[in-house]
């Protein structure tokens, strides 16, 4: 793997990311319209772009692979979780940032960026297998991730008809379903899908790019707590599944994924929960801020180290 590639691809997101940025500040589209983007990535062209992964998914892995991935994805998860219990210890987080930091060692910005980086890495069937790690998180994210943004308010229950058919997950099962049992959707089916996935990249990094616009950079910048947890989170965790897992994932593209994903910067979705329920925002917005930018750097070095 050329990691001057993975750095350019890298490069390449964070100005896409950038002129989100702009865009907000230079007022080109509002806050509603970062809303209504968001909802036609989750709702639209992310569906749309697991489905066009299906084309190329047999050239990655075999049928018993995709079970394999999903046992791993909810391994992973299970993992992160039993870790958090930990993690705002290790940090000396106060009683405002404990629920957050142990939300943002569960979770990582999988979707909106994990997908775009994967493919950017691997290629388009990769994608299929990369969103099988949307499952656990979705299952997890609207019920155990509320409740520790929330710690245990009245809010944070959790909406389970809404995390069930959650559109990623219906369109992830879909997609295994067409896999495994060797089903070939029409052709124009899947052109429609492949162009209208094609947009999630751009259009995801352009909404990231809008929500740092709100954001105290100078205040982000002077956190040191924030680039300990940003190592710990972007570094030492993924360098350890690599560890534990490389002797099981004999596939080099199922490695790669896991250990990708798990590399992933802090997730929009903890800024918009901590903002709902109550959670600390100050501190979920300069970490997603920060651990983007990092992960300039991180991914291609944990790419060169490990690939």
């Amino acid at each position: 793997m050329d990691v001057r590639v993975v750095f350019g691809r890298m490069i390449m997101l964070v100005l896409i990311m950038f002129v989100g940025y702009l865009a907000t500040v230079m007022k080109v589209f509002n806050k509603h319209a970062n809303a209504n983007f968001a909802a036609l990535i989750t709702y639209v062209t992310v569906p749309a772009l697991v489905i066009a992964s299906v084309e190329g998914a047999g050239e990655v892995g075999t049928k018993s692979d995709t079970l394999f991935v999903l046992l791993t994805a909810t391994l992973m998860y299970l993992f992160t979780v039993g870790l958090a219990k930990f993690s705002p210890k290790m940090f000396r987080a106060d009683k405002e940032t404990e629920g957050i930091i142990e939300f943002l060692t569960i979770f990582t910005n999988n979707g909106f960026m994990g997908l775009p980086v994967v493919q950017a890495i691997f290629g388009t069937g990769a994608l299929f297998y990369a969103s099988l790690y949307g499952i656990p998180n979705n299952l997890l994210i609207y019920s155990l991730g509320v409740f520790l943004i929330a710690k245990g308010s009245k809010k944070s229950r959790a909406s389970w008809k809404a995390i069930l058919l959650n559109p990623g997950n219906l369109a992830s099962l879909f997609a295994v379903f067409v896999f495994l049992f060797d089903i070939k959707l029409p052709a124009l089916v899947m052109d429609t899908a492949t162009s209208i996935g094609n947009i999630t990249s751009p259009l995801a990094m352009i909404i990231i790019g809008a929500s740092l616009a709100d954001i105290d950079i100078l205040g982000a910048f002077k956190e040191w707590k924030i680039y300990l947890f940003a190592f710990y989170r972007m570094i030492v965790i993924p360098l350890f599944l690599w560890w534990a897992t490389k002797g099981i994932l004999t596939n080099p593209t199922m490695l790669g994924i896991l250990v990708i994903i798990s590399a992933m910067p802090g997730p929009a979705m903890a800024v918009a929960l901590s903002m709902q329920y109550g959670g600390n925002t100050a501190f979920s917005t300069r970490y997603v801020f920060i651990s983007t930018l990092l992960s300039v750097f991180t991914i291609p070095l944990l790419a060169a180290l490990l690939f």
